[in-house]
């Protein structure tokens, strides 16, 4: 089922995605972009493309190398200690495939 598809009826709150810091101003001040001038409608075409970073994102792909790397290690490390010592109880981690992006947040 194409992503398309799926959230043809979705409705989406832009009021995150339209909102822009305003950096001269004295205190914290936030401006509302109108979505319907060019920058925000280039928010919004930002905010459905793949560059867009949320929450909802994967962790970034060098701290899932990192992650994995460090994991497969350690079970390496585990395996090769039960090989020489047969009475040693290995403890090895259960990889998913969602780990490194819950470990991120």
């Amino acid at each position: 089922m194409s992503r398309t598809f799926r959230r043809r009826r979705h409705r989406y709150e832009y009021q995150w995605v339209l909102r822009v810091w305003n950096p001269p101003a004295p205190s914290w001040s936030w401006l509302m972009l109108d979505r319907h001038s060019p920058e925000g409608r280039r928010a919004i075409a930002r905010f459905h493309s793949d560059a867009y970073f949320s929450m909802r994102s994967p962790a970034p792909g060098w701290y899932r190398r990192e992650f994995d790397h460090r994991l497969r290690t350690r079970d390496d490390r585990e395996l090769r200690r039960w090989l020489a010592d047969p009475g040693y109880d290995p403890v090895t981690q259960v990889r998913h495939l969602h780990r490194a992006n819950w470990s991120w947040w």
